[in-house]
């Protein structure tokens, strides 16, 4: 092992908080909704917090800095105003503000349902069961609202805006896509399109392209289109006849673009693998995909891929040419509609989707089992990943669960709120891949020990950066990789009472 703690470390002003885009959209986590965390999650089921406002059904929570909010579904009989907007700590769980929108079309608004959350904003809206409304911005901090769009949107309750790289935000209608600007509303752009189903007419975003299913006669087919323009790009062939698809696509973050075609048919059900070579969407492989309606799908931190068999096992397959590497223990579960998440170290978090037989899974990269617990009810309820390592799971009930490990050297007993007051915090190093060296900030808020590693992708420390107490301030150390292989690598920063963990690329 070799010890940097005397490289480049400066003390600078303190800043504002950084904020991850982990979860800021409900299905997968992200634009790209490949369910990649930047973040470590928890180690074991160790409970932070848990409460909240009733539910008799799971919805889905976002996460952006300290903010997690959800929508609860309290009476199924009361479509307009029997569900709240709820916005929680993530540290402690308290609740800091609910909402009910206004109701702008009296004869067919839907429940109130928050699809995410970006740069202080989260975003609700009462459109879905096929009925147009509006979009509505509120403040995260106190969920007072900052602007109504332009334009009216058809999101059923599965699905989830995305976001183009400015924040504008994409929206993936029955007959459209929509892109929104962030600021006020407006309307930048809309395209005619055709999804079949609901479930899957979200998009999933890379860069400044827009990838989403859209009709045809061969079947559901993936489309890119310019998110600048709307333009609609090319398309791919369909996949399998028919017309039904319950899931929308994501792309991995070397841009391959998959396809999971999912309408509980073995001859039609496949994830299909495309690349974009700019002019096309070309097959690199297909895999046999179960039926997972409303589920989403992962990309480990080393780039392989994370599908499901029709005898509800959870596959991780090679990015490259479709090859299964490791299957899970088959999920039991009464209804198989998998949400997942997965950490910067590869830990895999899962919901099978069930009701009385709902559980939260969690599995190594290859697939052998952590841990397991019960969750009744969890439907879409989970997982979410965000500051901190903090994984949100919702229940019905007042069964909102915090999940968060106890940093190294911490005391479980100890680990609770007052030792959670925030005491440090790790940015994501620039450049980011690197050769040879990179910069990584961290900041301290209070005196005490602090340690910061890096470790390779089997979890062996390959260099101390610096161990040692310290004061409060802003530091930066200059990490060189001459002495290592090109892969991913963690840092982790750890102080008394906080601990985050971010993804080193090494390309030589």
């Amino acid at each position: 092992m070799k010890t940097l703690a005397g490289l480049g470390i400066l003390v600078l002003a303190i800043s504002a908080p950084c904020l991850t885009d982990d979860w800021n959209s409900g299905t997968g986590g992200k634009p790209s909704r490949h369910s990649l965390s930047t973040e470590r999650g928890p180690i074991a089921a160790g409970i932070l917090w848990q409460g909240g406002i009733p539910a008799i059904i799971a919805q889905p929570a976002v996460i952006e800095g300290n903010i997690v909010a959800m929508s609860r579904i309290q009476d199924l009989s009361d479509v307009l105003h029997g569900t709240l907007i709820v916005a929680h700590d993530l540290h402690t769980g308290d609740t800091l503000w609910t909402r009910d929108l206004p109701v702008d079309f009296p004869a067919t608004d839907w429940r109130n349902r928050v699809t995410a959350i970006r740069d202080g904003k989260v975003y609700a809206t009462r459109s879905g069961n096929t009925n147009y409304s509006y979009l509505y911005a509120l403040n995260a901090t106190n969920g007072t609202t900052l602007w109504r769009s332009q334009d009216s949107i058809d999101e059923s309750s599965t699905e989830s805006v995305s976001f183009a790289q400015n924040g504008d935000l994409i929206v993936g209608n029955f007959t459209s896509l929509t892109r929104i600007n962030g600021t006020d509303g407006t309307r930048t752009w809309r395209t005619s399109r055709s999804s079949p189903t609901s479930g899957g007419s979200e998009v999933a975003v890379s860069g400044n392209m827009g990838y989403a299913w859209e009709a045809s006669p061969q079947g559901p087919r993936i489309s890119a289109f310019n998110l600048s323009t709307g333009a609609r790009l090319y398309s791919s062939p369909g996949i399998g006849g028919g017309f039904i698809q319950q899931v929308g696509p994501f792309v991995g973050p070397d841009g391959t673009v998959y396809a999971p075609r999912t309408q509980n048919n073995v001859t039609t059900d496949y994830l299909v693998a495309f690349s974009d070579i700019d002019t096309a969407l070309v097959e690199k492989w297909r895999v046999p995909l179960g039926y997972v309606p409303f589920g989403s799908f992962g990309v480990g931190p080393e780039g392989s891929v994370y599908s499901y068999t029709v005898g509800r096992e959870v596959i991780r397959i090679d990015s490259e040419n479709g090859s299964i590497i490791d299957t899970s223990t088959s999920i039991t579960t009464d209804f198989f509609q998998p949400r997942i998440a997965i950490d910067s170290t590869g830990i895999i978090y899962l919901t099978n989707g069930g009701f009385s037989e709902g559980a939260l899974y969690s599995f190594n990269p290859d697939l052998s089992l952590r841990w397991t617990e019960q969750i009744a009810s969890v439907n879409i309820g989970g997982p979410a990943i965000g500051d901190d390592g903090i994984m949100v799971v919702c229940g019905i009930g007042t069964n909102v669960r915090a999940y968060r490990s106890p940093p190294t050297g911490v005391d479980e007993g100890k680990f609770n709120r007052e030792t959670l007051a925030l005491s440090g915090e790790l940015l994501q190093n620039y450049p980011n891949p690197f050769n040879p060296s990179t910069t990584i900030t961290y900041k301290i808020a209070r005196v005490g020990l602090v340690s910061l590693s890096v470790y390779n992708i089997l979890g062996q420390e390959v260099a101390t950066l610096f161990n040692e107490e310290m004061g409060p301030g802003t530091y930066t150390v200059v990490f060189s990789g001459n002495e290592l292989a090109s892969g991913t690598y963690f840092c982790r920063l750890w102080t008394s009472g906080y601990e985050s963990t971010k993804r080193l690329v090494l390309l030589k």
